[in-house]
């Protein structure tokens, strides 16, 4: 039993009724009326966000995050020819030269594999543990985050006890003390 949520009725109840109560011996039965009815929509409005249990914040129990970009954080999905890639529009990338901003003067249909403007890799469903690698090792090594692939440190599509921060040796190697 929800004693909060009795208290709050009680509260709710008390504040109406002296409210109105007070509006109608003032001779102001206009307003007492209007005050009770708005007064009611006003407490069960605030009832119901604040007691309600059925949207529990932290409750999600699916997994995190429901859906993973096609391409990096902040990088925009580019289809150049036939070839999924990523490019860099804002210069998100600090990596020191790893993947330049696009700047849009390439006239070539296929982008060739050594240049540094395109990310040759997107996310697409279904994929195995070994594409998913493949993936984070591919963003850690330009310096990018990939929220649901990796955090810039470690790969976060792995269940929680293979997740390893850097330069750790054991299953819980990456976690704080």
């Amino acid at each position: 039993m929800n004693y909060y949520f009795i208290a709050y009725i009680l509260l709710s109840i008390i504040i109406c009724l002296s409210v109105c109560a007070n509006l109608f011996q003032t001779q102001r039965t206009i307003a007492g009326l209007i005050f009770f009815v708005l007064s009611i929509f006003i407490f069960i409005f605030f009832g119901v966000r604040w007691f309600s249990t059925g949207n529990v914040a932290g409750a999600y129990t699916g997994s995190w995050p429901p859906i993973i970009n096609t391409c990096p954080d902040y990088l925009v999905y580019f289809k150049k020819g036939s070839v999924d890639t990523c490019i860099d529009l804002l210069g998100v990338n600090r990596s020191g030269g790893a993947l330049v901003p696009w700047s849009g003067d390439d006239s070539s249909t296929n982008p060739p594999a050594a240049t540094n403007k395109y990310f040759p890799f997107v996310y697409k469903t279904g994929m195995t543990s070994d594409q998913l690698r493949v993936l984070c090792d591919s963003a850690q090594q330009k310096g990018l985050t990939w929220e649901g692939i990796t955090n810039g440190e470690s790969c976060t599509f792995l269940p929680p006890s293979q997740v390893l921060g850097p330069n750790a040796s054991g299953p819980s190697a990456g976690c704080p003390s």
